[in-house]
Parts: C-alpha cells; structure tokens; sequence
C-alpha cells in the first residue's frame, strides 16, 4: 500500500500535521446531518430517529422519505464506521483524550524516525522523535481535560477524513515515485498533504477530501493501465479504473457522473484495444462499484436510482423531538403506495376483474414500472447536463465567476439564508500559489504539439501512459467547473471547496512540468529549508503583526491572501521563463518553498483564529 518508506513518511507527516487543527467542534452545519447518520448506522440502522448532535434533524442535506430521516454522503459514513468502532473499543479502557494524544505522539515519532531513515540518519532521527512524542505526550497528559462529546461519531468522520487526506498524498507519491522518482513523490506528497488546503479539509468531515481520493485512485489507475504490456494487467487496472466512480456516486451522484465523464473520454480516447473480453471486464469493474449506490438507495427509496439527495427536504421534526412512526404512517397513508400505484383510475371508478381492459391495463402497468427506472436514470442524466449547461451559461454571461474562484474571492457582501458566521473566501491560487506556475503549461502544449509537427510524424493517442493521465486532468477540471461554477463564489466556502479534488490535481500537473522537477531534484535543500523558514519565521511575524496591529480574522486571511497573489504572479513568470528553456532553479526553489509556507500559514489561520477562540482542539496542548 504504501510502497516503501517515502510513502510511509508522507502518509505519517500529513496525518501528523492534520492532527494538529483537530477541532471538536462542527465548523459546517451539514456536518451535523453525517455524524448523525454515522450514529444511526452504528445502531443498526439508515435513518435517524432522533439527533445525537444539535437541537433538531432539520439541519442542510436531511432528506426525509415515508416520514424518516435520512442522511446523505453514506460512502462518508460507511468508511468512517470501522474508525469509530476502534474509538469505542479505546474509549472502553482508557480516557479517549489521552489516548489520541498518545496516537498523535505515536504519530511524531514514527514520522521523524521514518525520515531519518530516508536521510540515512536513522539513529539520531529516532532518539529525536523519540524525544519530542514523549515530550508532547506528558504534556498533554499532565494539561488534558475531558473529552467535550459524549458520542465518538464526529471525531470518527474527522479521523476517517484525515486519513483521506493522507491518502491523496500517498497516492500522489506511489505515482510519481513510479513515474519519475521517489524525490518527486516525496515533494508532491507533501505539497497534498501540508502545503494546501487538505491541511484544513483533513479535519472538517466534508465529502470533498474523499472525492479528491476517489479522483486521484482512478488517476493512478488509469496510468498504470496504460504502461502495462500484459493484457491481463491492463483489463485489470482498466476495470479497477473504473471502481472509484461508483463509489464517488455513492457519495455523490453528480460528481460520480463528472468522475465517469472524464474518465469515459480519457479511457476510450487512448484505449490499446476495445476487444468484448475488455469491455465486459471493464462493465463488470463498473457495475460492482454500483452496487452500495443501487443497494443503498433501493433499501431507503424502494429504487436504486433515487439517492437521497433527490429525495425531499426533511421538514419535520421540532427541537429536541425524535421522527416517530405514527409520523412515518400518516407521510405513507397521504401519498402513493410503495409501489407508486394509484387505487382507482381517473373517473374515479374500479375496473371489474378478469375483462380484457383488466389484462391490457396490468400488462401496460407491467412495461411502464418496469421502465420507471430506466426513465428515472434518463431523467437523472438530463439533470446532469442541465447543471453543465448552466455553468457554461454562467461562464459566458458572467465570466467574473471564473475570477472570483480561481484567482481572487476577495470580501463578499451576501450570506446564504439561515448561515452564520463571516463570508470569508479565499481563491483557488490564493489557497494554492504553487499552481501558478501552471500558466506555462498552453506553452507547453504548444510547443509539444510544434515539435511533433517538426518531425513529420503523426501524433498517436494511444503512445503514452502519461498523455491518458493528462486528457483525464484536464477533461475532469472541465467538468468539475462547469457542476459548480454558476454557483460560485458562495457563502462559507473557505477555499472554493466544491473544486477541492482540483487541488491535488493541480499539484499532479505542476510536477509534470519539467523545470519544477528539475528544481525540486537540484535544490532539494533550498526548497526544504525556504518552505520551514516561511512557516516557522513567517508564521511567527505573522502573528506578532496580527497582535500588535489588532487585525481581525477576515483582515488577515485576506492579506495572506494578497501575498499568496503576489507570489503566485512571481512563479507563473518564473515558469513561464522555463517553459522557454530559461529555468533557474535557484529563484524556483525560493518561489515554491515560500508559495508552500504561505499555503500552510493560510490553512493554520483559518483553523486557529477564522473559528473563533472557542474552538476547541483534541491536542490538549492547543489553546482551548
């Protein structure tokens, strides 16, 4: 899984540092509606009968069918179920506060020791972890106080997300450790996993960090299809290619369909062959990963096709009282039966039994329930493109959209109905600087596709692993964009979250540009060392600024936001210049050390001042 110890490192490193802004508290009101739903498939069932967290079930994303509650994101649920059994099973014999300390601890240890082996210092590395996880843990031990929820739940979503968030970068890194080298796969690792926004995301229980890891699985997969010369190895890695999607359409059936657009293109677009044995080997990858969307959906709708976010808005339920089923009768006795059959006809009259009417009817009965589902699938795809279409609208009519979410939000002067807090964004490149150098990249494909026309050769589609893995990136940012982007910039975003599988997509791309691979193998330290300076220093004078100054939360995100802008302009000229055979690794490190730091200061900003002084951490030796 991990591939070897530089996996092994970034995994550890992201979770370790994700750990550090772990809040107890919900910082997204729909959050509420998931761990509810993780307490009510821990007791056995799909709907949730009263609220474990907040005062009442009428909270954003609770669906309600036949008088019950329903969650949505089950995909969320399910793989947070296995974390929270294990907190239970600790909390049973030790305090759970301590016992994350000491997990956390655990953590540190590991992370430095697993590096020092990467640097060959393995022994003074493992007597300095050693020191700082027992250090770390008596101070937390001696400063603990009890744990504030009485369910473990929320902080299994929390655990479950932050190790998808290090998922993605250990995904990052097993692929361009296998591309290129494990220096590369080190440096794109970390840039996931602490240098943007997964910093902040790995501990806010939102289903975006687990798209982004369903996104990168199918991306990796993907290439490793195409670099195989077995045929078995490539219908195997084809087919598993297509797993993700289901599970994405379990989370989210919008973003499942953007996942299997993308990859529908990039596969058949560079498929070696399209042979039956293939294709039904791929149809079967396909529609196992269905099988939990069709299964969940049928087990809370009566019909596979029908997730619960098609499902009405709960609207029942006042504070503090659970869905009963005499409420549940009365929503089955207003409406159609189960089966959506009416009991009478349109005059209002009976037919009598065994006439030729009688048989035409049941059998005209029969073929239109029979292709309900079938209809309901055409009518979910319509509402699809609907959404695509909307967005390409948006772009034509306000291309101001496309600014204000990728390059700068800036203040906003509207909240969402029934939202609280300040309306603070921040832009995708304003979260991201480093993705500014992606500005060479039309350079690139310009220069790619002059070259081949130089040499008189006919480009093919299906000549490299990495030209799939691209089609699929690029195809995927489209579609992405275009689902969201006519509702965008919106309230409480914090970093353009509904793109957020662009982020490490956008780190895949600036490590394919090859004057930032060059940098990042010739001037490893300088990259290491301007990045923990712009952390440890900037982070350090930011703070004495924001103290002495008095600024509050949303004036320092967004001057941290205009210094990410200037510095996300000085890489894309920077990289601009290598596009052009001009690279200076010297000024690149610097830019992207700094780029980095300025990402992670962001994501530690908006965890320890945006939420306000009464957030409250599982690290105990965090301000409480």
């Amino acid at each position: 899984m991990f591939g070897d110890y530089g996996g092994v490192f970034v995994f550890l490193l992201s979770c370790s540092a994700a750990m550090v802004l772990w809040r107890t508290t919900f910082s997204i009101n729909d959050n509420l509606v998931v761990a509810n739903g993780l307490v009510a498939l821990s007791d056995g069932h799909l709907h949730v009968t009263t609220p474990t967290y907040g005062e009442t079930l009428r909270a954003p994303g609770m669906a309600e069918y036949n008088g019950k509650a329903y969650p949505r994101n089950f995909a969320h649920i399910v793989f947070a179920l296995p974390f929270l059994w294990v907190l239970e099973t600790i909390a049973a014999v030790a305090d759970i506060r301590i016992a994350l300390a000491a997990l956390w601890s655990l953590s540190v240890f590991a992370t430095v020791s697993v590096g020092g082996r990467l640097i060959g210092r393995h022994e003074p590395a493992h007597l300095i972890g050693g020191m700082l996880a027992l250090v770390s843990f008596v101070a937390s031990v001696a400063s603990a106080t009890p744990f504030p929820l009485d369910h473990l739940a929320y902080p299994a979503l929390q655990l479950a997300t932050i190790v998808a968030a290090a998922g993605c970068a250990l995904v990052l890194y097993r692929l361009f450790s296998h591309i290129y080298s494990s220096d590369i796969g080190i440096a794109a690792g970390i840039a996931s996993g602490v240098a943007s926004p997964a910093l902040l995301w790995a501990t806010i229980p939102k289903r975006h960090v687990l798209t982004a890891l369903f996104t990168l699985f199918t991306l990796f997969f993907l290439y490793r299809s195409r670099e195989s010369d077995r045929i078995s190895m490539y219908r195997r890695y084809r087919a598993i290619a297509y797993v993700p999607v289901g599970l994405t359409a379990w989370l989210n059936a919008s973003e499942g369909l953007v996942l299997l657009g993308a990859l529908a293109i990039a596969d058949f677009a560079t498929a070696r062959e399209n042979g039956v044995r293939t294709l039904a080997t791929v149809a079967m990858g396909f529609f196992v990963s269905l099988l939990p969307f069709f299964l969940t959906n049928y087990l809370i709708a009566g019909d596979p096709f029908t997730p619960p976010r098609m499902l009405d808005r709960y609207g029942a339920g006042a504070v503090n009282t659970p869905v009963t089923e005499d409420l549940a009768a009365v929503s089955e006795s207003s409406g159609a039966g189960a089966d959506g059959t009416s009991t009478s006809d349109s005059s209002g009259t009976s037919t009598s039994d065994g006439s030729g009417t009688s048989i035409v009817n049941t059998i005209l009965e029969g073929i239109v329930g029979g292709a309900g589902p079938l209809l309901g699938t055409v009518d979910r795809a319509l509402l699809f493109t609907e959404f695509l279409s909307h967005g390409l609208e948006a772009v034509r009519q306000e291309p101001g959209r496309l600014y204000h979410t990728f390059v700068r939000s800036g203040y906003l002067g509207f909240s969402s109905p029934g939202a609280t807090g300040i309306a603070i964004n921040v832009a995708f490149l304003e979260a991201l600087p480093i993705a500014g150098a992606l500005i060479a990249a039309p350079v690139v494909a310009v220069r790619t596709v002059f070259d081949t026309l130089i040499r008189n050769t006919s480009p093919s589609l299906r000549s490299s692993p990495l030209f799939a893995a691209d089609i699929f990136v690029a195809i995927y940012t489209i579609l992405i964009t275009l689902l969201y982007i006519y509702r965008l910039p919106i309230h409480a975003a914090l970093t353009v979250r509904y793109v957020y599988p662009l982020f490490p997509l956008a780190i895949y791309a600036v490590a394919r540009l090859s004057w930032v691979r060059t940098t990042v193998t010739e001037r490893p330290l300088w990259l290491g060392l301007t990045y923990a300076g712009s952390v440890l220093i900037g982070g350090q004078l930011a703070l004495i600024t924001v103290v002495t100054k008095g600024y509050t939360a949303d004036e320092t995100i967004q001057g941290i936001a205009l210094l990410s802008l200037a510095v996300t302009a000085g890489t894309g000229l920077w990289s601009l210049a290598g596009a052009f055979d001009r690279t200076n690794t010297s000024i690149g490190a610097i830019l992207l050390g700094v780029g980095s730091g300025l990402a992670t200061i962001l994501m530690c900003v908006f965890a320890f001042s945006f939420f306000g002084p009464t957030a409250k951490f599982v690290l105990s030796l965090l301000p409480v």
